[in-house]
Order: structure tokens, then C-alpha cells, then sequence
């Protein structure tokens, strides 16, 4: 009953954003002129702002495409070598969890699914209150009887710990210590991990240089119109990410999806407990040490988006004030001319994020004159381009998607793409103002919680 009320409640919001989409393209046929509304300036600064977007968009869509390529050129140059080809180390798969008897054990068995086997899962239960820990140790037992009936080649092992409660930090430099890996890598207890992932995160690992990879990312949970517009956000993220690996400016590997060298740790030290957003400092830490961060595309992990808007917008503040915090401490990052640091990270790519956040903040009134003058003077030439744009996007993005997962079903969302993008607009501008609020206030921001209902339940 609730999921066919959450599919009507889909196809009604479908229906009209359609609806919305279709008059505003018919609007360009009519002829009326209501008067003049022109506010030069304003109008300029949008045109700027607008200018910068579109051409950071045009740039990327440019760029990404020549990933591929580049892959397939390493595959080809690391097959001739005995080294890639005898590489396969042992990966430590680092799981921590609170609060996670839901997904807990969906997220193990998966990683115990891997067609790669010599691995190693570490989880930390980090102080949870729920029936994760029972539910963890019954699932050992089962698993200890089982993997003895498996040959010794096949077997993965599971080491499990409990400790007080002291952070997502403090949980992953536990995993990190408990850990025997040459390779260590991280997903979320609400994860579900694809059987090659771990074999495709080893194969950027061939390459020498490689200190860190993140994976792909994608939303298991698309039941809900939310869970939609999250899947569409991170399927616009993680392809732009195919740009970033070839410029080697990845300053962001998410929790849910990370491999790491372990020297990385060694030279660099252990995830920050102070900092909210532990990925994302170590990611900038790794980039500040001059490590280079590939994206490993195939290296596919679904993972459960936030199931109501307060859950979102939790989620959200979090990521915002974490990256201002992290920004602010590797502040001499930016403009950077030391020797190691991305030129193209450093003057371009960091402040682009940052004028980003400004451009966000004035989202809001740009909008509304952007409304108010089209509608006056008759003149919805933006938001056909909005559309066209947008559209295009979606269709090549949705087209080269590694998951072949409700790819389809996702193509008739381009041409409504631009409208369901405006509740992302409204909460990330939520977040951005809170966040700044708190900052101002020196406030805290806490690890979000929100309802798990299960990674892949749509």
C-alpha cells in the first residue's frame, strides 16, 4: 500500500512538472507584452553568474568522455606488466557502523559476495545502542561454520570490535589499526557493495602512482521522489568526477566508497575525530601531501539516501560545514604554487567551489526576478536553455551510466530534470545558511541521523 501511494505521488509530481515544462515552452509563441521590467544590473549579474555555471558544465561534459579512453590506455599499458599482472594484495574492507541494524548485515554479506577473495573485513561498532551488535555476532557465528565448509583460498575472514561511542572518525582509525591490507577500503554500514568493486578499486591500485581511489557511488533507495532526485544528484557528481581524475583535482572520496593505500595513513596520519566531515579532510589532506586521487568508475557501491527532507537537510549541513571547516584549515591550499599541489585544483577548482557557494547563496533572489521579469515581459529564453541544457546532460549522463540499474526509466526525468533540481537548490541553500549561522555562532554540527529503510528497497 505505501509503495504504490509513493508511486502515485512519483507520476502526479511527473505529471506536473511536465505540465509546467510544456507551458513554458508554449509561452514562447505568444506575443503578449505586459510592459518592461529591466533592472540592468541585476540582470548582468545573473548573465555573469549564469556564464560561469554553463561553462564550468560545457567544460566538464568536454572533458569527462576522455576517461574512458584514458582507462582503457592504462588497462592496455599495465597488461604488459608482470608486476599489474601478479598484483593482488590483500584489501582491508573497513566498515563502521552506528545505529545500523537494518543494513548491517545486507552491507557484510555483500562485501562477503566479492569476486575478489583475498580480503579482510573489518567492522567497528562505534558505541551502538540499537540490535546491531547482537545481530553482528549471531551473523559471526553463522559465518565462522559456513567458511569452514569453503577452501582456505576462498575463505574472508571478519573482525569484529565494540567500543564507545566516539565518532565516525574515531570508528575508521580503529578499523584502520585492526586492519593487515596493503589496501584499505571504506564504505558506509548502510552500503551495498557490487561483486567486482573490490577487484575494479584494485585495478587502479596497478598503478604506482595511485595512493587513493574513490568509487562510484550510486542511491539504492529510488522508491520516493526524494530518493529520485538524490539518485539524478549523485549521478551528475560522481560522472563529473571522470573530469576531476584526469585533472587530478579530486578533493572529495565520501565515506561510502574509498580505497586507500596504506601509507597513505602512514605519512598522513589517521581520519581527524574534530572534524565533522572526516572524509573530506583527509581527502584535501591526501591532495595537500601531493598524493594523487583516481576515480575508479566501475568500483560500484549503492548506498541509501536520506528517506524524508529532514534527513536530507541534516545530511547536507553536515557535508557544508564540514568542507568550510576543512577548507578554512587547508586554507594556504588555495592559489597554491608548492611543488606537489594541482595547479588546476589549487587556482581554479577550489575557488570555483567556493564562488559556488556565493552563487548558491544569491540563488534565491536570482530566481524570483528571473520569474517576475519573464513573466512581464514574455521573454523565457533562460529557461529554454535551462531546459535544453539540463535535458542534454541528463541523457548523456544517463546513457553512459555504469549501472545498468533503472537506467531507462530515468530518461523521460531529462526534460522535467532542470524543475526536480529546485529542491536540491532549496536545500543545499538551507544547509549553506545554517551552516554559516553556526559558524558564526561557533556552534558544533553533530553526525546526522535519520529512518533506515534499507539500501535497495525501491
Amino acid at each position: 500500500m505505501h509503495n504504490n501511494r509513493s508511486l502515485l505521488v512519483k507520476l502526479g509530481v511527473y505529471l506536473a512538472l511536465y505540465a509546467a515544462t510544456i507551458g513554458i515552452v508554449l509561452a514562447t509563441s505568444l506575443d503578449t507584452d505586459y510592459g518592461r521590467l529591466d533592472i540592468p544590473l541585476l540582470r548582468m549579474t545573473i548573465v555573469f553568474f549564469a556564464t560561469i555555471l554553463l561553462t564550468k558544465y560545457f567544460f566538464y561534459m568536454t572533458l569527462s568522455p576522455w576517461y574512458d579512453v584514458v582507462e582503457e590506455y592504462k588497462k592496455f599499458k599495465f597488461s604488459k606488466s608482470r608486476r599489474a599482472t601478479n598484483y593482488a594484495p590483500l584489501v582491508s574492507v573497513m566498515i563502521p557502523a552506528w545505529n545500523e541494524e537494518v543494513n548491517i548485515l545486507e552491507t557484510i554479506g555483500s562485501v562477503l559476495k566479492s569476486n575478489y577473495r583475498n580480503v579482510e573485513i573489518v567492522v567497528v561498532n562505534d558505541g551502538s545502542t540499537d540490535k546491531s551488535d547482537a545481530l553482528i555476532r549471531s551473523f559471526l557465528v553463522e559465518h565462522e561454520a559456513e567458511s569452514a565448509k569453503l577452501p582456505v583460498k576462498e575463505r574472508i575472514s571478519i573482525a569484529y570490535f565494540y567500543q564507545e561511542n566516539g565518532g565516525k572518525g574515531a570508528a575508521l582509525n580503529r578499523c584502520v589499526k585492526e586492519s593487515h591490507g596493503d589496501i584499505l577500503m571504506s564504505i558506509d554500514a548502510d552500503c551495498v557493495v557490487m561483486p567486482d568493486t573490490v577487484q575494479n578499486f584494485v585495478e587502479e591500485f596497478k598503478d604506482p602512482v595511485v595512493m587513493a581511489a574513490v568509487g562510484n557511488v550510486k542511491i539504492g533507495n529510488t522508491n520516493t521522489l526524494l530518493g529520485v532526485i538524490q539518485y539524478l544528484e549523485f549521478l551528475f557528481s560522481f560522472y563529473f568526477k571522470k573530469a576531476d581524475s584526469l585533472m587530478n583535482t579530486i578533493y572529495i572520496i565520501g565515506g561510502a566508497a574509498g580505497a586507500f593505500r596504506r601509507e597513505v595513513f602512514d605519512k598522513i596520519g589517521l581520519y581527524s575525530t574534530k572534524n565533522i566531515t572526516e572524509d573530506i579532510h583527509l581527502s584535501v589532506r591526501i591532495q595537500a601531501a601531493g598524493m594523487k586521487i583516481v576515480y575508479a568508475a566501475n568500483a560500484l557501491v549503492y548506498t541509501e539516501g536520506a528517506t524524508d527532507m529532514a534527513g536530507l537537510m541534516k545530511q547536507r549541513l553536515r557535508w557544508k560545514h564540514g568542507r568550510f571547516e576543512t577548507f578554512y584549515e587547508f586554507r594556504k591550499l588555495f592559489f597554491s604554487t608548492k611543488k606537489g599541489h594541482s595547479r588546476f585544483l589549487s587556482f581554479v577548482i577550489l575557488p570555483l567551489a567556493l564562488f559556488s557557494d556565493f552563487q548558491l547563496f544569491l540563488e534565491p533572489f536570482f530566481l524570483v526576478f528571473l520569474y517576475i521579469y519573464s513573466y512581464t515581459v514574455q521573454d523565457f529564453s533562460s529557461f529554454i536553455s535551462g531546459i535544453l541544457v539540463v535535458g542534454s546532460m541528463f541523457f548523456v549522463q544517463i546513457f553512459f551510466d555504469n549501472s545498468k540499474r533503472q537506467r531507462a526509466s530515468f530518461y523521460f526525468l531529462a526534460p522535467i530534470g532542470w524543475l526536480l533540481f529546485y529542491l536540491s537548490t532549496f536545500v543545499e541553500c538551507s544547509a549553506l545558511a545554517k551552516s554559516l549561522w553556526a559558524m558564526a555562532r561557533g556552534k558544533r554540527i553533530k553526525w546526522q541521523r535519520w529512518q533506515r529503510n534499507g539500501v535497495l528497497n525501491s
